[in-house]
């Protein structure tokens, strides 16, 4: 019977150890689930964070157009106030060497 009630005790022991590497199944999953949590939820921070950053440099695109256009205008009109002073710079040059040929 001693044999008997140690493989009785044997059985227990296996029993406790197929129990206990059950735990240690259930916890090893529930630290994967946990893990492949924090992994979607950290790809979702980057998805948001890399849409912002898009977000703003279309944002920027748009201010730094807007500047070139008002840049662009100002040159045209400054190009146009030069050429109109350049040729009544001319008309004067002229009438200069006119009237000093008269005097």
């Amino acid at each position: 019977m001693a044999s008997s009630s140690g493989t009785c005790s044997g059985s227990s022991s296996l029993l406790q150890n197929s129990g206990s590497e059950e735990d240690l199944q259930a916890v090893m999953d529930q630290r994967k689930r946990k893990r492949m949590t924090s992994n979607h939820e950290s790809a979702r921070r980057s998805r948001m964070r890399k849409q912002k950053h898009l977000d703003d440099l279309v944002t920027q695109v748009a201010q730094l157009r807007k500047e070139n256009q008002q840049i662009l205008t100002t040159v045209n009109i400054t190009t146009q106030q030069f050429l109109s002073v350049e040729a009544e710079n001319s008309v004067l040059r002229a009438q200069v060497g006119e009237l000093s040929h008269r005097l």
